[in-house]
């Protein structure tokens, strides 16, 4: 929004002249990309001439020459867009001739045109490396090359003016600006025919003083430029006005007018001036003042998600922190049982918290993806009744599943985002029905080459006002209805929608305030392959005596929560700080399994696992390694696997996912 505002503030200053206003834009564009060099150039063949520069020591100045292809622009005019660089030892252009002469490893350029043909260049360079560039950082260079290119046109249309006076018509073309005249005394109106082509009207059309008026759109532009006719020619006074105009063929333009009045003897005897067509310098002026709403939108929308997290973090964190410090100097076991109960409840609510949190962001820049995988559709639902039932039976609201799926339907989809979606709308109809019933119902039927799953849900809570429902896929909706409100992150429906708008489903919702509310989804799904169900953990005791085990993380608290739940499993570990002391180790001692955390110092998990397979020093027949990471992308799964990692578990982990690696392991020294 700042950039927005400043951006507006340099270009629009009517006291400053092209090359002052230009000046500003470098320094400006210094200062919010955080660099040293700031160039405009202009390319003709291969020839890349410096037109404006400013860098920290005057070294380079106006009208140097270099070659093109020794610069970085050359890669921005094949982009063709803007193009940036922000560590370019590392990149793909390490042994380009701009790094290897004047090894400036960040860069963020576009190219300036006027017209279809490409002028030159803005760029902004320096010699030391740069965060990575954003979406935000393109978009402002393209909005600096966009209005340099506006402005270089004009300015080289108005020099092609003064320069060339006798090719007129031509000049009017180019710059599209047309010329035109009043002859009040022989009451005659002259258009060149630039003019005439602005209007689309015929060559041989003759306009007259009323008819020329009736060209600019009822309403303000047509007063004002009648005010400033009958001013000029009372009073000698000179315009400039922007005005909305309507063309011969009903097409709506926007002029630029300028105009004065000549005087004989006191009398006015003529107008004249000129009028240019700027819708195009209009629309780019809109735009920036569309992208700024858009950027205070999104800013408002920022400040009310930090608020809204922020307070609702705070009840998870006093339930853990509250529960745990009175744990110090509580002696009964029934009341530390029933404290410790709270804090991992407390837990859950909080990771659950972090997960809408992450999700809305992913959903936000596009970067959700679904995983799918082959599953018994029907465990998903019937697995999600058997944990509800409890919980509406605490609450004294009766709970009815009807779940018609045929126990061998495999399906194929993300059964996780499956499972998150219905379990969102269940808790939904926990939360916000004190008495009377929910309903739960599942089938399927076959579509084509596919599944129709339709799923509803209702339930005869509060439901919602008129307000309330128009905007219920909205993120922070609970705000609009603070008698529905009863605290989260406003972030679930929204989630809901955008996952089932990802698994091309629909969902729709009836709802009467204080009359219940139920919700109808529809999704295809695509039929899964029948697997090999396996169970792997055992249902016996797990012994670990002879399991010889290393934990591996930087953070001292991680190693604290692993090594006592190993002692659960009677493990005493060894413990490694990073990945050069997790290979030290490894060369001391043989390990049947290691914990190992993705990201640490020094060495990180991935690349020290790649040495330790690669060596042979912990082969896959002899040791297992598990993953035990807070990064859980699909993306990162794939690295994890491709560096020779055999399991993967997220942070925070379940005591279970630990007790299966171990069992994975022992299996391995049978």
């Amino acid at each position: 929004m700042n950039f927005l505002r400043r951006f507006h503030d340099i270009v629009s200053d009517q006291s400053k002249n092209f090359d002052e206003k230009i000046h500003k834009l470098l320094i400006f564009g210094l200062d919010v990309f955080n660099l040293d060099i700031a160039i405009i150039s202009e390319i003709e063949n291969s020839t890349y001439k410096v037109l404006y520069v400013i860098t920290p020591d005057d070294s380079l100045t106006p009208e140097t020459v270099f070659d093109l292809d020794g610069t970085y622009c050359v890669h921005t005019l094949t982009a063709d867009a803007a193009l940036t660089f922000h560590k370019a030892s590392t990149s793909s252009i390490a042994n380009h001739p701009c790094y290897l002469n004047f090894q400036l490893e960040s860069y963020i350029g576009a190219p300036i045109k006027v017209g279809a043909k490409v002028f030159g260049t803005v760029n902004f360079s320096s010699p030391n490396a740069s965060m990575p560039f954003t979406q935000e950082a393109h978009d402002y260079v393209e909005l600096f090359a966009q209005w340099l290119g506006c402005e270089f046109a004009r300015k080289i249309a108005n020099e092609q003016l003064l320069k060339n006076n006798n090719t007129l018509l031509k000049l009017e073309n180019v710059a599209n600006i047309g010329s035109w005249e009043v002859d009040l005394v022989k009451d005659k109106i002259i258009w060149s025919e630039q003019t005439r082509r602005i209007h689309e009207v015929p060559d041989l059309y003759v306009p007259e003083l009323d008819s020329a008026i009736a060209f600019f759109k009822v309403g303000n532009s047509r007063e004002s430029i009648s005010q400033a006719v009958e001013s000029a020619i009372e009073n000698g006074d000179k315009w400039h006005l922007e005005l909305e105009l309507t063309t011969a063929n009903n097409k709506e333009i926007w002029v630029s007018t300028f105009g004065e009045a000549e005087f004989t003897n006191g009398c006015c005897i003529r107008l004249f001036g000129t009028l240019q067509d700027i819708t195009e310098s209009v629309m780019l002026r809109e735009e920036l003042k569309n992208k700024k709403a858009e950027a205070e939108r999104m800013l408002e929308d920022r400040s009310m998600l930090l608020a809204k997290i922020s307070h609702e973090l705070r009840t998870p964190l006093n339930g853990i922190t509250g529960m745990l410090t009175t744990l110090l100097d509580e002696h009964r076991e029934e009341k530390r049982v029933e404290k410790l109960k709270v804090a991992l409840r407390s837990a859950d609510i909080l990771l659950s918290i972090i997960n809408e949190v992450l999700d809305f962001s992913k959903i936000n820049h596009g970067e959700l993806k679904l995983e799918p995988n082959h599953f018994l559709l029907k465990t998903i639902f019937v697995d999600l009744g058997s944990l509800y039932i409890p919980l509406f039976k605490d609450n004294k609201v009766n709970f009815q599943t009807c779940i018609t799926i045929p126990d061998d339907c495999w399906a194929y989809c993300d059964n996780a985002r499956l499972s998150q979606i219905v379990s969102n709308l269940l808790s939904n109809s926990l939360k916000f029905t004190e008495k009377g019933e929910v309903k739960f119902s599942a089938d399927v039927s076959d579509l084509d080459d596919k599944y129709a799953l339709h799923i509803e849900i209702s339930d005869t809570g509060r439901g919602m006002t008129k307000p309330f429902l128009d905007s219920l896929f909205s993120p922070f909706t609970q705000e609009v209805d603070a008698k529905r409100s009863k605290g989260g992150t406003g972030l679930g429906l929204a989630i809901v929608k955008e996952l089932i708008d990802y698994m091309n489903g629909t969902i729709s919702v009836n709802s009467e305030f204080n009359n219940g509310t139920t919700f109808i989804i529809d999704i295809p799904l695509a039929v899964g392959e029948a697997q090999i169900e396996s169970n792997q953990r055992l249902n016996v005791d797990i012994d670990a005596t002879n399991l010889s085990v290393l934990v591996v993380d930087d953070n001292q608290i991680n190693r604290f929560v692993l090594d006592a739940s190993l002692e659960k499993l009677a493990i005493k570990a060894d413990f490694a700080v990073d990945g050069e002391d997790a290979i030290l180790k490894c060369k001391q001692r043989k390990y049947d399994l290691i914990f190992m955390d993705c990201v640490m110092p020094q060495l990180d998990g991935l690349e020290a696992t790649k040495i330790l397979r690669a060596d042979n020093i912990c082969n896959h027949e002899s040791t297992l390694i598990v993953a035990l990471t807070a990064n859980t992308s699909s993306t990162d799964k794939v690295a994890c696997k491709e560096a020779g990692m055999d399991m993967f578990i997220s942070k925070p982990f379940k005591l279970h996912s630990i007790e299966d690696a171990v069992v994975t392991a022992i299996a391995k020294l049978n």
